[in-house]
């Protein structure tokens, strides 16, 4: 959660200053891999959505009160320790991890979430996209589908795969009720400006004005894009 607040805040810092191509370039390029927008802490707000789900059933609470453990010990005072002290935590957590993966509901994508988020912190991004991936198949349909399937989209950048990258990102992007929609197709106008698609592009950056979302600074640094477009001839 700190690594995308801090995100947001260089957003905000870099959309006023923006007044010219080289700050453009230098923006673009400092959020060309958007890191994965939930951490350890936000697998544990994330906890509170359970309501989607039937979580009536005792072994339901017990599974995930188990879940909760695990996160509890890989985080515990980890601000004290080494990078071989965590690495072992989160080596230990990801075999405890093992016997709730393949369970349905929210047990499996609770586990999956956390396990995705570890692998991300290891920087194994393959492994992290898989199952990130795979929590969102567990929570179709909830807000958790969404949240995971950006995260998975993020990982494919780190792993060079924009392509499969910008199909996640207009997923999430089409999902009404995803906070973060505007961010997820302001992403998808960068890759498309990748792949030279700039009528694409730009047909993405007018849509986040569509949201109707109050305060969004996506949406700014849209306009700003579809500016620099325009003056360069790449779009009317």
């Amino acid at each position: 959660m700190e690594d995308n607040v801090v995100k947001m805040k260089e957003a905000k810092a870099d959309k006023k200053n923006l007044s010219g191509e080289q700050k453009l370039g230098e923006f673009l390029g400092k959020n060309r891999k958007v890191l994965t927008a939930a951490l350890v802490v936000v697998v544990a707000a994330i906890a509170a959505y359970v309501v989607f789900f039937n979580v009536n059933s005792s072994v339901v609470r017990k599974n995930l009160g188990k879940i909760d453990a695990i996160e509890y010990t890989l985080t515990k005072d980890a601000g004290d320790l080494d990078e071989d002290a965590l690495s072992s935590r989160r080596q230990t957590a990801l075999s405890n991890l093992e016997a709730f993966l393949n369970k349905g509901g929210i047990i499996g994508a609770r586990a999956n979430m956390l396990a995705a988020d570890i692998y991300g912190q290891k920087k194994e991004w393959q492994s992290s996209k898989n199952c990130w991936l795979k929590a969102a198949s567990k929570g179709k349909g909830s807000y958790l589908a969404s949240l995971c399937d950006f995260n998975a989209a993020a990982a494919c950048e780190e792993l060079g795969e924009a392509d499969k990258a910008l199909e996640l990102y207009e997923k999430v992007a089409a999902d009404k009720d995803f906070v973060d929609r505007s961010r997820a197709a302001f992403n998808a106008g960068r890759l498309k400006e990748d792949k030279e698609d700039y009528e694409g592009a730009k047909a993405s950056y007018e849509a986040i004005a569509s949201y109707g979302l109050s305060n969004d600074e996506w949406n700014d640094l849209a306009k700003t894009r579809l500016l620099d477009l325009k003056n360069k001839g790449l779009v009317k």
